[in-house]
């Protein structure tokens, strides 16, 4: 059984390391867009809150402690 050549060996290899960067910015796109909605889902409440506090204020909700 032959080797193979040293030419093609290369060109296998950066194909081998070009496929695992796809993969990796694959992986953190991913990533990205999770933190995103867990970012956006926290910018909700944080809101929701900002709203519930403003109406406990006007006098819009009634609090019973």
């Amino acid at each position: 059984m032959s080797d193979i050549p040293a030419a093609v060996s290369q060109v296998l290899q950066a194909r081998s390391d070009a496929v695992g960067q796809q993969i990796n910015t694959a992986l953190l796109r991913k990533h990205l867009d999770a933190q995103k909605q867990a970012g956006d889902a926290i910018n909700a409440l944080l809101a929701q809150n900002v709203e519930v506090q403003r109406q406990i204020a006007d006098g819009h909700i009634d609090v019973k402690v």
